[in-house]
């Protein structure tokens, strides 16, 4: 991509990187050593991967989450992952969409294909949420 990597820190520490093109980075495979080397090398998550979507589509951003700290696995709808890269796209004035909000296309390489709505407000926060597929249901009694 166009950008270069960068270290971001939005309460989780993540590696952000640009590739080329949507289908460059879904056709990707990641080489888990080397992600799981870097969360360790770096006190990071792992690698937020992201392209600029393809004309045409309904969503502005495709993102692949790939954790490497612990359990190696792709999250399929990280809104973590997401809102520190939409603070790193802010700050590097290459925020896609309109009107401070756009939408990414995550998870269809594990099977899921959820959309996360991303938006930066007046004050300069960053909101994420969006139509995800529950994989896990829960109830906590304290």
């Amino acid at each position: 991509g166009r950008l270069p990597p960068a270290l971001m820190d939005g309460g989780r520490r993540w590696w952000v990187a640009e590739v080329a093109s949507e289908r460059a980075l879904r056709e990707a495979e990641p080489d888990w050593d080397a992600i799981e080397a870097l969360a360790g090398h770096t006190g990071s998550m792992g690698l937020c991967a992201f392209a600029f979507a393809d004309p045409g589509s309904d969503y502005d951003l495709v993102v692949r989450a790939l954790v490497g700290a612990g359990r190696r696995f792709e999250d399929a709808a990280s809104g973590a992952a997401n809102a520190t890269l939409a603070a790193w796209l802010r700050d590097n004035d290459a925020f896609p969409g309109q009107d401070g909000a756009y939408t990414v296309s995550q998870g269809r390489e594990v099977g899921f294909d959820a959309r996360l709505h991303l938006r930066i407000d007046a004050e300069g926060d960053v909101w994420s949420g969006g139509r995800v597929c529950p994989v896990v249901r829960g109830h906590i009694d304290w």
